[in-house]
């Protein structure tokens, strides 16, 4: 057992002479770390249906400071990655957006103005972290920058369901990896971790509908009186928002509630001032009036995020058209409620 002990007394002077030359040599050398901080990526209320929402910006700030022997220059290429995010999981190319319900709101960060996708290393569907090469001078301690974030929401989304939409690069869905030289500029990022800059992307759909029309043209008809009934069907074009209920209601310019309108003469003929009147109906027997009465006489369906076509039957009475010839018009006010 003595003799145990002085062998391992033997060794302790060696390893601690050791131990001092590595800390010396460490002592010697000077080294970069970069801390970054990145505002939020706020897309607002957007309208789906009506469009694509106008792209959001946010902004990347960075901090390099060298510290060790800063009598000599330091070099160091250092890449800003970011991942896929906590509600976006394994979602890159596109990233995804989600709500408490689970559904998703497809988007994409982009360096820049450009079209190359904000990476990074080591990931195959979106490889491209930002990258800056920097040289802090001798007797020089810190650089800093900006750089701009873009963040677009695909178009094609009208389907997706009003609320508020995000995904949280918190934790490790960012980092910030460099390699640093006195030597000469690393070419390369390496894996040792220097800091992180979480930040949110946000989008909120709002409710909406649009509405759009054709004409409900009767086309030509003899005026003789005692003449059939002329039936024309026309179209209405519906989109909202899922699942949005909404109301169509029509209003003939002489705001009759029940869809009873006249068309009046354009102006071919002077002095006539004669009218024909017309009805308007919900279903193809023309027995269900569309006017503008929530709930008794209006149409009601349920929005999709996609075009929903409501078919307009309209009707002329066979003794309203004996009247002078003559082409006749009326406008018909189209009212969406949601």
């Amino acid at each position: 057992m003595s003799l145990l002990i002085r062998t391992l007394q033997a060794m302790r002077l060696p390893l601690f002479c050791t131990l001092l030359w590595l800390l010396s040599a460490g002592s010697a050398q000077a080294s970069i770390n970069c801390t970054a901080s990145m505002t939020a990526v706020a897309f607002g209320t957007v309208d789906l249906v009506a469009g694509t929402a106008a792209p959001a910006n946010a902004t990347l700030s960075y901090t390099c400071t060298k510290s060790g022997n800063t009598n000599t220059t330091e070099y160091a290429r250092v890449c800003f990655n970011i991942g896929d995010g906590n509600e976006g999981l394994t979602n890159f190319n596109p990233r995804v957006m989600k709500n408490t319900a689970g559904d998703s709101l497809k988007f994409q960060l982009y360096q820049g103005a450009g079209n190359t996708i904000w990476g990074s290393n080591g990931n195959a569907a979106v490889p491209n972290p930002y990258i800056i090469n920097i040289a802090i001078p001798a007797r020089s301690t810190t650089t800093s920058g900006t750089a701009t974030m873009r963040g677009e929401l695909l178009a094609g989304q009208s389907t997706a369901p009003p609320g508020s939409y995000q995904d949280n690069f918190a934790g490790i869905h960012t980092s910030i990896t460099l390699t640093s030289s006195t030597s000469a500029p690393p070419t390369t990022c390496g894996t040792t971790l220097a800091d992180q800059f979480a930040f949110i992307v946000s989008a909120t759909i709002s409710k909406s509908c649009i509405v759009t029309a054709d004409p409900l043209n009767f086309g030509s008809v003899s005026g003789l009186p005692g003449g059939g009934n002329v039936d024309q069907v026309g179209t209405i074009y519906v989109t909202c928002t899922t699942p949005t209920g909404y109301t169509v209601a029509l209003t003939p310019s002489n705001n009759v509630s029940n869809g009873a309108g006249a068309m009046t003469p354009t102006g071919g003929v002077p002095g006539n001032t004669d009218t024909v009147p017309y009805q308007l109906y919900r279903n193809s027997g023309r027995t269900l009036v569309w006017g503008n009465v929530t709930g008794t006489n209006t149409f009601a369906g349920t929005g999709s995020g996609q075009v929903q076509a409501l078919p307009l039957y309209g009707r002329v009475l066979g003794a309203s058209t004996n009247v002078r010839p003559d082409s006749y018009m009326d406008v018909v006010t189209v009212g969406v409620t949601y």
